[in-house]
């Protein structure tokens, strides 16, 4: 949810930006019958979340191929995470889904041209849909980098923490063009 949200103020405000850095980004829900979809099946969990409460939630979230694959994050990692997940309250998940899911935020792709800032985009090898994502928006933002990182999913910044610092250590230190 941060690269969408950073994604959303960048396209918004494209000159308050000198780089971007995103994690598994996406630029949103192209087409409307997706969009219907989507917000039809996010509604539908929003209120299983409500019904069900968020350990029933977390189980269930926590075993979707996207979750299930963060098995390569620190034990201690794990742990805390799973700790801050049991203090979410069920409406404040569900209004999260609702209100910032994939579903209720704008297809970003047609305003990727206005950013103008050199751009990182980060993505777990093993995460084909976000390096497909990466891939497209590197092909449609000439100033974007992308780098997958070997090994892992979806969160690469805690599957292999070194890799992913790595690779955004190149990224700063790199001479950053000026953006008009």
């Amino acid at each position: 949810m941060g690269a969408r949200a950073a994604l959303l103020h960048a396209t918004t405000h494209p000159k308050h930006w000198d780089a971007l850095i995103l994690i598994s980004a996406n630029p949103g829900i192209e087409h409307e019958t997706v969009r219907t979809d989507r917000a039809s099946s996010d509604a539908k969990l929003a209120q299983r979340i409500r019904n069900d409460g968020v350990p029933t939630f977390l189980e269930y979230w926590q075993q979707t191929p996207m979750i299930r694959n963060q098995q390569a994050i620190r034990a201690d990692w794990l742990a805390t995470m799973q700790q801050h997940r049991l203090q979410h309250t069920a409406e404040g998940l569900a209004a999260s889904l609702e209100q910032f899911g994939p579903a209720a935020c704008p297809n970003l792709w047609p305003q990727l041209k206005q950013l103008t800032c050199p751009i990182l985009l980060v993505t777990g090898a093993r995460d084909k849909k976000y390096s497909a994502i990466a891939q497209r928006m590197g092909a449609e933002t000439p100033q974007a980098k992308w780098v997958s990182i070997p090994e892992v999913g979806h969160m690469p910044h805690l599957e292999a923490p070194e890799t992913t610092s790595a690779a955004i250590r190149d990224f700063i230190g790199s001479p950053l063009e000026p953006h008009e």
